[in-house]
């Protein structure tokens, strides 16, 4: 846990988190909110028996059976592949990586590996960062409708 808390801190300290918060933990998870990259709040789960870090409802408006979660799941299993240089890969002697849906909310999933619970909340927003930049190039008409993000 301690790893956990350092790490999002130190993301919080140097300005990429604002209104950074942990609230009590409730059976067994840990859970951090903070501004990020949308205008309401981001909420992180961490559960240290397993070492999941979930980005719960990260995006909004995304069905099960839609192409854009078929998509939008390829890119984040690849984010595993050998072939990407090692910044922007996920070790998965490491990590692992996930996402689901539910009531129509994708969340994404880091599953940190013994004793690579700071490694993993790393992985975890360089993920979703990327996440976004790939909404950003590839689906700005989702971005538009649901992050209002400039149409320029």
């Amino acid at each position: 846990m301690a790893a956990v808390r350092q790490q999002l801190r130190t993301y919080a300290d140097r300005g990429v988190f604002r209104g950074f918060s942990e609230r009590p933990a409730r059976a067994g998870r840990h859970q951090f909110e903070f501004q990020w990259l949308a205008r309401w709040p981001f909420i992180l789960r961490y559960a240290p028996t397993t070492g999941a870090l979930t980005f719960h409802n990260l995006l909004p408006g995304i069905p099960a059976r839609s192409d854009l979660y078929a998509q939008l799941k390829r890119f984040i299993d690849g984010r595993a592949a050998r072939g990407l240089p090692a910044h922007r890969r996920v070790d998965p002697r490491r990590a692992t990586v996930g996402c689901s849906t539910r009531r129509g909310a994708m969340s994404l999933e880091v599953v940190a590996r013994r004793r690579h619970h700071g490694y993993a909340v790393n992985r975890a927003v360089n993920l979703v960062h990327e996440v976004f930049v790939y909404l950003q190039t590839y689906q700005p008409e989702y971005m538009w409708q649901h992050f209002d993000a400039p149409q320029d």
